[in-house]
């Protein structure tokens, strides 16, 4: 049974800055199962000067149960956008590397949170012969990383076993040549039950002087055309129903940007991960026309606090959505965005047929039992070296 790990990722959040939350909820469950996590997130630098991103502390420990805690690791580093990713890859590795160097201990296993942090994490595994594991969640998994798969060809030999967040990041994993069947697992993104739970929606709306009779629809991620923030603002429009109002929580991707601009916004921005349960349970119904998705962490909060979901009928939403808590619908076609919506909203017993399959899909979704799996996966695998 392995004590400790490794797990390098993109990003980790702080209380003010929530970067990449669901890295930090699979590192708390796994202490929560006696696991020593160290985490390695390297941060930019050059956002800070130029965007005043926050800077989280280089070095914290926290979360300690039965001996066990979550190190996190984050050396700044300078970055200089997507167009040099050979600049920022080579400043990213040797911070990695510094940090690996420093290690008081031989962790049992590394974790790459993704598949370009896992190739991050292979030279150091392999010269130290600790087994490496790969989580992909990315939304087009060939596409997303920046080594050359050529010479790659080692890493992806060497990789122990893949944790896949949907079929169809697996299937891609495998047709892209990174892996084979018998070294994967699905286990969709998971939230934290205590968190994203069913609460009290007419005690919240008079809480946050929400209108109680209003229809809210709501939208959580960035405001960019994968996500589909204008195609559900334009769905709205459409709809010309003055009842019908909306919470579009996230922000803008640089150049990338999508701005809602339906009437009846009754919130549009970021919000702090642990008031974003409050806000679901005000809504009546959580949209997201997405086109490219791993597994939808939003999607996934969105059940677990039992919002009917009118989303994308695509391969990557088809391990948590179905004819039970969504209406799944083409996520370029705002009259059929629209349509899903209208539907919803009229009909009440199929609101609350959906509600309730959604709560029960969200039972089965927790973040607790997805590292409970993971971890004997990892376990399963290390037994068969």
């Amino acid at each position: 049974m392995i004590k400790s790990i490794v797990l390098l990722a993109s990003g980790y959040p702080t209380p003010t800055d929530p970067f990449f939350p669901f890295v930090e909820q699979i590192s708390l469950a796994m202490v929560d199962e006696g696991v020593d996590v160290t985490v390695i997130a390297p941060q930019s630098l050059t956002k800070h000067l130029l965007r005043g991103k926050e800077l989280h502390p280089k070095v914290r420990r926290y979360h300690e149960v039965s001996g066990h805690c979550v190190t996190v690791y984050q050396p700044v580093i300078p970055t200089l956008g997507r167009h040099y990713q050979k600049f920022n890859s080579f400043f990213h590795k040797k911070a990695v590397k510094r940090v690996l160097k420093k290690l008081p201990f031989k962790p049992d296993a590394c974790y790459g949170h993704f598949w370009f942090s896992g190739y991050g994490l292979y030279e150091y595994a392999k010269e130290n012969k600790i087994p490496l594991f790969v989580a992909t969640g990315e939304s087009d998994v060939a596409a997303e990383n920046n080594f050359d798969i050529e010479k790659a060809k080692s890493f992806f030999d060497y990789v122990s076993g893949v944790i896949c967040v949907s079929a169809k990041n697996k299937d891609e994993s495998i047709k892209s040549g990174f892996t084979s069947a018998d070294r994967c697992i699905i286990a969709p993104n998971a939230v934290n039950a205590e968190l994203f739970k069913k609460l009290d929606k007419v005690k919240l709306r008079e809480k946050h002087f929400i209108p109680k009779e209003a229809f809210i629809v709501a939208f959580t991620g960035a405001f960019e055309h994968r996500k589909g923030s204008k195609r559900l603002s334009d769905a709205i429009v459409s709809l010309k129903d003055p009842s019908i109002k909306s919470f579009f929580i996230g922000r803008g991707l640089d150049d990338r940007l999508e701005d809602p601009d339906c009437e009846g916004i009754l919130f549009k921005g970021p919000l702090d991960h642990e008031v974003l349960p409050e806000y679901l349970n005000m809504a009546d119904v959580f949209c997201l026309p997405t086109l490219k998705e791993g597994c939808c962490n939003a999607i996934v909060e969105a059940l677990a606090c039992g919002l009917p979901v009118v989303s994308s009928d695509r391969n990557f939403n088809h391990d948590i959505l179905d004819e039970n808590n969504a209406l799944l619908i083409e996520p370029m076609d705002i009259d059929a965005i629209a349509a899903a919506i209208k539907r919803l909203k009229e009909d009440g017993i199929l609101r609350m047929k959906l509600s309730e399959g959604a709560l029960k899909k969200g039972e089965s979704l927790s973040i607790d039992q997805r590292a409970k799996k993971i971890l004997a996966f990892i376990n399963q695998k290390i037994e068969q070296v």
